[in-house]
């Protein structure tokens, strides 16, 4: 993979992108790109099967191999290999440095200094707010009922936005970024030690009577 790092961005936090030297644990994959894997998988394996052993029954009866043959059979494993790379590679984990976002071959970083607020809870629930509803729709649908975790960044907006790009539409609400990720109470659970706790506002004192 390819070393990358962005030039610093003005204010206080900014993302980084490296390369670690290990794979971070415990990762937690995106649904996203999981439940696609788990849909099609057999499906793509089903067909490999059927592929070879009809193609077997050809090359029995008459002695030869249709090269048309070679070309579906490479189409389905490309696209079998695609979709376990996606799911293996698009994951969400906690590392020394902050969050990691991996994207195939990106890797984000939010230090744990930029981020403020971590919670568990359906993705259903978050946008029943009036306000919300109308944004819930598509590919997000499907997903109301599953646990999401939603963590509140402290971050330049439009750089958030490129953040959740690579999570998915729809990811970022106001400083919202939303983790549709497997074992969400898990990663919830996780990252609330990691959040740095904000001092308390320090009392006015009373002014003293001369």
């Amino acid at each position: 993979m390819r070393l990358r790092q962005l030039a610093p961005p003005p204010g206080r936090f900014q993302v980084s992108r490296s390369q670690p030297a290990a794979e971070p644990e415990p990762r937690f994959p995106l649904i996203t790109s999981y439940e696609l894997w788990r849909r099609m998988w057999w499906v793509l394996a089903y067909g490999i099967v059927v592929l070879l052993a009809g193609e077997g029954i050809t090359i029995y009866g008459r002695h030869g191999l249709d090269p048309s043959f070679l070309v579906v059979l490479a189409l389905f494993l490309i696209i079998l290999g695609w979709l376990y790379l996606r799911q293996r590679w698009h994951y969400v984990s906690l590392t020394p440095e902050g969050l990691l976002i991996r994207h195939w071959f990106h890797l984000t970083t939010l230090p744990y200094e930029s981020l403020r607020q971590a919670r568990a809870q359906p993705l259903g629930t978050f946008f029943d707010a009036p306000s919300r509803r109308s944004l819930l729709s598509g590919s997000l649908k499907r997903y109301a009922s599953s646990p999401v975790c939603i963590v509140r960044v402290e971050m330049d907006h439009d750089r958030l936005l490129a953040v959740g790009r690579e999570l998915g539409r729809r990811t970022v609400l106001d400083q919202d970024l939303i983790l549709l990720v497997r074992r969400a109470d898990e990663l919830d659970r996780g990252l609330r030690p990691q959040i740095r706790r904000r001092p308390p506002a320090a009392a006015s004192r009373p002014s003293r009577r001369r």
